[in-house]
């Protein structure tokens, strides 16, 4: 366990580095205001020691720590020791010993107290430095310990904090890349300043791959407010001072790390001791080189949430081996990639292309300087620049970029258009915004211009973001300078081109950012009409890509030129129209309008839009499958944490590659990863999943390694009692409303609440009531059904089935006739002591002999326990034993022939 007292021994076959003079270079991690770890490599001795104090010439403390042997030759001894008790902000001197061998001395500064609300708090940015045999990484830690010093005098470790790298630490995930690309090369600021990794994509490759990140870092017991990461050292947070950095994994896109955040950022937003968040992944959300090459998980599932505080500042990123920086769309939140150390990456290798969410992008070497200073309530974060893959090592350690966020400041004031157009224009036409104006000094970043057909704006069909400069490409040889493609552009203007929207209506609304990155309201929407427009945006569409035989296929088609012969077909895939026949088609009336079409045939095929009884094709195809649907069973509707789940496939269309995969119900198959998946084979046949964690899934079957869903999702659940169901009271009075509330419901739109009887007699029916609750996962539900005395529990089910998903809160429906309790005050049974520490005694003074019923229950309705007591002629008293339950009020009921007694007793 990496607990600080022993990590266990691992001994894993990896190549042996070449020998030479040992040298101890320690590594400072995971720092706290009162804790950090220090860590170091030799080639033999366990001896683990640090000595430290607040003199470099009286190191007069000894700390012993723990010797990791990782290699089956016994030459990679990696020690670790754990500093505590440290005084927050405070420096320290110490050096490393193992045997023989000392480092030099070192000195550190702990972190400030958490949730220290003045002062400055500054961190260095560097990553994606795997390259092997290179210095590149060396000499940008050296650049940065020169620039601080520039810039501030002292030490760097007066003035740095902490630094972040985003992954791709090494190449592959082997011992001798850990201790020559990343603790070698680390080694000029290691030793003063704390290093935070990120996993990447090259942790993961190799043998042994992530085993040896989890033994080289000390991440476990991390965790903000005590929010520990179910993914282990992959992805984790903490916090220092009034910040909080989260470290995610691009590389495990699973649900879970999507629930870890929420509750961070659940509690972020909360947390009155944090000003600041930044979060960081290797793979970037966006990217102008290698387009595509990014995180779709992280842009799409994680990053909504972090935006849900505008606590969050800046996203950091890696995987390209350049710098970058953007803005989102509609948040105030920064994005960089800081790649710069590894393999050449330059313009004109890959694909590219500008995005208006990317301002720049710059293939220099880079690292930042990040700073917040909480008397200015303001990030800065600096760039800079030693060179590049064209120029080599020429840049003399320039800044090439700085941005900024400041707190509290209003954004820019509301603009409108100022080109009002008359009845209807034509194409080409401009539309100007009015100048930017605002109520600080805050100049203008961006406009942004958005048309739409409908005036709510809902789905836009032109929305651009313009900025002052946009960095994209480079002059070439021999300087190979970054080019500002808007240099000469006025962003305040927007031309809408000739073939950019056909005739018809439309809205026209901008609004303005800052450079604080604050965006002002939209202004007023402005109507106009385009005539005479040769815009080409002619398409079609389907309201379902999989159809059976013979059913109806409806095709949609806009904008097209509306010649009497233009007509719609469907071709079997492959099939090369006017080479041979379509299988089916149709002549289209106008330029827009529907077509009907069939397939008698299962297979796969496309749509296309033809004109003039040619084959030119005037829209994009539309691919589509024409198919039985296939028949998905589980062998159970419920299933137990951990137990193996099958699901028996029939009728299915056994395209090669078709699959089937189970997701959690709440993701989206394309933007998250299964949570098991399985190719099938055939017509019919099965496939048996290892067991799931408890919670709600869903199984379905994709086509040909896509996510195409070809038959309706299978919900069913795993575990027990998932949600949370309660009563407002425990006991009703006849003809009294019943308000049931409940948490953590699956949401699937069928999930229904029931009232059910307690011990109904066979043959009876136990449902009272239920009442659909739609698809919210959590509210309550009014029930005003008159309900006769007697025992109830309300339980909440999945997907209009019988399988119970919550506990049974128990209550119980009284009147004031025989059969219930009516004198609540009376001796005959009584129960003491209350409070009670665990023994509960009952008391049948007086009762004659027979038999006892005692239930009790949780104020929510829980049972916690059930026992039958035998009262024996002469009989004083029973007892139960609620000792291992936690402390609270508890409901007991009591049932003694025809009477039912109902008290309440407080366990402490």
């Amino acid at each position: 366990m990496k607990s600080g007292m022993r990590k266990y021994l691992v001994l894993l076959i990896v190549f042996s580095a070449s020998v030479k003079a040992q040298e101890i270079k320690p590594y400072l991690q995971s720092p706290s205001p009162g804790s950090v770890w220090i860590s170091w490599k030799t080639d033999s001795g366990i001896e683990s020691l640090v000595q430290f104090g607040e003199d470099s010439s009286n190191l007069q403390h000894t700390v012993s720590g723990n010797c990791e042997i990782l290699s089956m030759d016994s030459s990679y001894f990696y020690h670790s020791v754990r500093l505590t008790g440290l005084e927050a902000d405070h420096y320290y001197y110490y050096r490393a010993v193992t045997g023989s061998l000392s480092s030099a001395v070192y000195r550190f500064r702990s972190q400030p107290p958490t949730g220290q609300k003045s002062g400055i708090y500054r961190f260095l940015i560097l990553g994606d430095h795997q390259i092997i045999n290179s210095d590149r990484y060396e000499r940008l830690m050296q650049a940065a310990r020169e620039k601080v010093r520039e810039k501030f005098g002292g030490r760097i470790e007066d003035h740095i904090n902490l630094i972040i790298n985003d992954g791709d630490q090494v190449d592959k995930g082997t011992l001798d890349q850990y201790e020559h690309v990343h603790f070698e090369q680390s080694a000029s600021l290691s030793g003063n300043i704390p290093i935070m990794t990120t996993v990447g994509n090259h942790e993961t490759y190799g043998t042994p791959g992530l085993p040896l990140y989890y033994s080289h870092f000390f991440y476990n017991d991390l965790g903000y407010k005590g929010i520990s990461s179910p993914g282990g050292e992959n992805y984790y947070s903490y916090q220092e001072k009034n910040l909080v950095f989260i470290h995610l994994s691009s590389e495990h896109p699973t649900h879970e790390q999507v629930e870890w955040v929420q509750q961070i950022v659940d509690s972020v937003k909360a947390d009155t001791t944090v000003d600041w968040m930044i979060s960081v992944a290797h793979r970037p959300i966006q990217a102008e080189q290698y387009v595509g090459d990014i995180s779709v998980y992280i842009r799409d599932r994680i990053i909504p949430i972090l935006t849900q505080t505008e606590k969050c500042v800046l996203h950091i990123t890696g995987h390209h081996h350049l710098y970058a920086r953007g803005q989102l769309r509609d948040f105030p939140v920064y994005h960089i990639i800081s790649g710069a150390a590894a393999w050449d990456q330059y313009w004109g290798q890959s694909t590219e292309k500008d995005f208006d969410d990317e301002q720049k992008t710059i293939d220099y070497w880079t690292y930042q300087i990040a700073t917040i200073d909480d008397g200015k309530k303001e990030m800065t974060v600096e760039s800079y620049a030693i060179g590049s893959p064209k120029l080599g090592f020429t840049l003399n350690n320039i800044l090439i970029d700085s941005f900024y966020r400041k707190k509290d400041l209003p954004p820019p004031d509301k603009p409108s258009i100022v080109t009002v157009p008359g009845d209807t224009i034509t194409l080409p036409y401009t539309f100007t915004s009015s100048p930017y104006s605002t109520s600080t000094n805050v100049p203008y970043n961006s406009v942004r211009f958005q048309i739409s057909a409908d005036e709510d704006f809902s789905d836009p069909d032109i929305d651009l973001i313009m900025d002052y400069e946009n960095l994209y490409g480079t002059t070439g040889f021999p300087d190979y300078k970054p080019v500002d493609i808007n240099n000469d552009l006025d962003i305040f203007r927007y031309i809408v081109a000739r073939d950019k929207l056909p005739d018809g209506n439309w809205f026209i609304r901008t609004r303005h950012r800052d450079r604080n990155i604050e965006w002002s309201e939209w202004s007023d929407p402005v109507h106009f009409i385009v005539k005479e427009s040769s815009a080409v945006l002619t398409h079609i569409a389907t309201n379902s890509n999989i159809y059976h035989t013979n059913e109806d296929i409806e095709v949609q088609y806009r904008f097209g030129p509306g010649n009497p012969l233009d007509w719609i077909g469907i071709y079997k895939t492959g099939d090369i129209p006017g080479s041979v026949s379509s299988t089916a088609w149709e002549y289209v009336s106008g330029d827009s309008g529907t077509v009907s079409l069939k397939v008698s045939e299962q297979g796969k095929y496309f749509i296309a839009f033809f004109e003039d009884d040619g084959y030119n094709e005037l829209a994009d195809r539309i691919q589509i499958y024409v198919i039985n649907t296939p028949v998905l069973v589980l062998n159970k509707k419920g299933y137990d944490a951990g137990e193996d789940i099958r699901v028996d496939y029939s009728k299915a269309p056994a395209f090669s590659n078709d699959w089937i995969g189970i997701y959690r119900l709440s993701d989206h198959p394309g933007t998250i990863g299964s949570t098991r998946w399985s190719y099938t084979t055939g017509i019919q046949g099965n496939v048996i999943f290892q067991g799931l964690p408890a919670g709600y899934y869903f199984a379905c079957y994709f086509l040909e390694d896509g996510y195409t869903e070809a038959c309706d999702r299978i919900i069913f659940s795993v575990g027990s009692d998932l949600a949370v169901v309660n009563t407002d009271t425990t006991i009703y009075k006849q003809g009294q409303g019943i308000v049931i509330r409940y948490e953590n419901s699956p949401g699937t739109g069928s999930d229904w609440m029931g009232i059910l009887k307690q011990n109904a007699p066979a043959g009876t029916a136990p449902l009272v009531d239920r009442q659909f609750i739609g698809n919210m996962p959590s509210g309550s539900v009014n029930f005003d059904t008159e309900l006769d005395p007697g025992e109830y529990f309300a339980s909440l089910y999945i997907n209009n089935s019988s399988l119970r998903v919550s506990n049974k809160a128990l209550f119980v429906v009284e009147s004031p006739v025989s059969g219930t309790d009516p004198y609540p005050g009376k001796k005959d049974i009584s129960l003491y002591p209350s409070p009670t520490s665990g023994i509960l005694h009952i008391n049948f003074a007086g009762m004659e002999a027979g038999n006892v019923s005692v239930k009790v229950a949780s104020m929510a309705g829980v049972p916690v326990l059930e026992k039958q007591l035998l009262v024996l002629p002469g009989t004083v008293s029973g007892a139960i034993d609620l000792s291992g339950e936690p402390p609270g009020i508890y409901m007991v009921f009591i049932r003694y022939g025809d009477e039912l007694i109902i008290r309440k007793i407080v366990l402490q």
